[in-house]
């Protein structure tokens, strides 16, 4: 059978770098369909305008589509399932995600469009529902587990699916991203997950119900392949790990960083966590092994918000995780919320005054708003605060619990005051000797130091901090890469362009070096070989923008 998995954001969505990407879920089960041996294809059509979307379907006409579904795309995926039977109605119309599987009452009663949802985690019960379509699996539908359906017009739910127990048994989505529709494969690929479940209990969060509040872990051994596949295929050198809380279990982090460490795989990296799931000694072991940021789920300065919230943290806690993650030398981002019932001026200035102690160099800002599967969502509803199906009556993005003048107000302060403390907490030349002091050599702090030392124009002592990486770790290519750019910055052509071949011989499937190239080749009047490099860029990413328009530009 012919398996089409789409995804189409909403419309402010396909503008944001992040909302515009493939779900990682779809990856997911792509590489699980193909590895079963179904025929599958991946379509991100959130750039794509629904006339172009239409004619995708009419030419492909798929047996099944799998569509993913959040709160911010609930109409558009909705649009997507009414398109698909309209072009051919014997498609069978599945939807998931987290808006699909908390809301699947209310989309299978009111769309017809939709003939099943997968509920929860999707690899297994996916492929079971297409083997049951095709005749190979189960008898009906009512015998696959972890989905609902009509039956005889009335919306059922099958038994639970238990969760997959062997993360490491899934297949890496990376290796099966060939063949896609308007799918950034460079960009997806920065992104990985290497845990499902939160034990957390945040009221605004529905990750606990549709993953399990049990965490599941992937190997550090099974992740680094990963990082190791996606390096050596795609030439990335970031990756941002979008785990819930990344560091719940130490000694699997601490694993994953010496193995980062010893194997020399020569990375960047970020990742989420809690202030009450990190210490010094982990801290350390990250930033030796290239994390040079983490982002944590802070909330409030106001313990009596934090309880509302249901975050079980306190503000001391805040406190010494992020003056741990400071003295490690990684950078500092932090999400707060406002907006919560109740929340007064004088816990407004709490959390301007925590900002201000601890510094971030990066943060954001969100209203408290109602999603589907979180407490606070079911609490609202029995309470009559919100209807159930407010999410199908109405066509506003996001549902905010307050919406008075105090919360626009708010955000606009706690923004001032991020940025504020963003520009007060930058790390100062004394910050990076301590941390050398402290870590020893650590390629992650020479190139913070020199970017650094670049905005202050102090070239002479920002190439100090990336010849060092060079003459201690000739293999790693961020010394190289950040030598190129310095080069370029200060007119050194020649310098530029032998630093940049070094990094392509290094990594040779890494498209910016091959565009970075072609840029200099272009400035030297080298029109053949700056050709030859921006062709060879878009020969690894067809979608690398520097390439294109330095073709363009050369007339090519």
């Amino acid at each position: 059978m012919q398996v089409l998995l789409a995804y189409k954001s909403n419309i402010s969505g396909a503008k944001d770098p992040y909302t515009s990407l493939l779900p990682i879920g779809l990856g997911y089960i792509n590489a699980f369909l193909r590895r079963e041996g179904h025929l599958t294809r991946l379509a991100n059509f959130s750039r794509h305008s629904w006339k172009d979307v239409e004619s995708t379907l009419a030419t492909l006409r798929p047996d099944v589509l799998g569509v993913s579904q959040f709160t911010h795309n609930r109409f558009e995926s909705l649009k997507l399932a009414v398109l698909a039977k309209k072009i051919n109605p014997s498609t069978f119309v599945v939807f998931g995600g987290p808006h699909a599987t908390h809301q699947f009452q209310e989309i299978l009663a009111r769309y017809t469009e939709v003939d099943a949802v997968v509920m929860g985690e999707g690899e297994v019960t996916f492929a079971e529902l297409v083997n049951t379509l095709a005749g190979k699996g189960v008898p009906s539908l009512g015998e696959v587990n972890g989905i609902a359906f009509r039956r005889e017009g009335a919306v059922v739910s099958t038994t639970p699916r238990l969760p997959i127990s062997d993360l490491d048994s899934l297949p890496i989505p990376a290796a099966y991203y060939d063949g896609g529709i308007g799918v950034d494969v460079h960009r997806q690929l920065e992104f990985i997950v290497t845990s499902r479940g939160c034990p957390a209990a945040c009221v605004f969060c529905s990750s606990p119900l549709f993953w399990g509040r049990f965490i599941r872990f992937r190997s550090p051994r099974g992740v680094v392949d990963e990082i190791r596949m996606i390096r050596d295929r795609y030439g990335l050198l970031y990756f941002s790990i979008r785990d819930d809380t990344f560091t719940a279990d130490k000694g699997r982090v601490m694993e994953f960083c010496r193995l980062l460490h010893e194997e020399k795989l020569h990375i960047l990296w970020n990742c989420q966590s809690r202030v009450n799931a990190v210490d010094d000694e982990m801290l350390r072991a990250m930033k030796r092994s290239g994390c040079e940021c983490i982002q944590f789920g802070v909330e409030s300065g106001s313990p009596r918000l934090l309880k509302a919230l249901g975050k079980s943290i306190t503000t001391e806690e805040v406190r010494r995780a992020a003056a741990s993650v400071r003295g490690a030398g990684i950078e500092l981002s932090i999400y707060l919320i406002t907006g919560v019932i109740g929340e007064t001026d004088e816990e407004l200035k709490a959390s301007m005054r925590l900002i201000e102690a601890i510094r971030p160099h990066d943060g954001q800002v969100s209203p408290l708003v109602y999603y589907p599967g979180t407490a606070l969502f079911v609490r609202s509803v029995k309470s009559g605060t919100i209807g159930r199906d407010v999410f199908l009556k109405d066509r506003r993005e996001a549902f905010y619990v307050r919406e008075d003048p105090f919360v626009a107000s708010a955000t606009k302060e706690l923004l001032k005051a991020l940025s504020r403390a963003a520009d007060a907490g930058r790390f100062t030349t004394a910050d990076f000797r301590a941390q050398k002091n402290l870590l020893g050599y650590c390629h992650t702090t020479n190139i913070m130091s020199g970017e650094m030392h670049e905005e202050k124009g102090e070239w002479q002592s920002a190439e100090r901090e990336y010849v060092e990486i060079t003459e201690r770790e000739p293999e790693n290519p961020w010394g190289w890469l950040c030598l190129g750019e310095l080069y370029g910055r200060t007119e050194q052509w020649d310098r530029a362009l032998r630093a940049f071949n070094r990094v392509v011989r290094l990594v040779p499937v890494h498209a910016p070096a091959y565009s970075a190239l072609g840029e200099l080749n272009t400035i030297v009047g080298n029109r053949p070989e700056a050709i030859r490099n921006f062709q060879r860029a878009l020969s690894i990413n067809p979608l690398d923008k520097a390439a294109q328009d330095g073709l363009r530009a050369l007339g090519e």
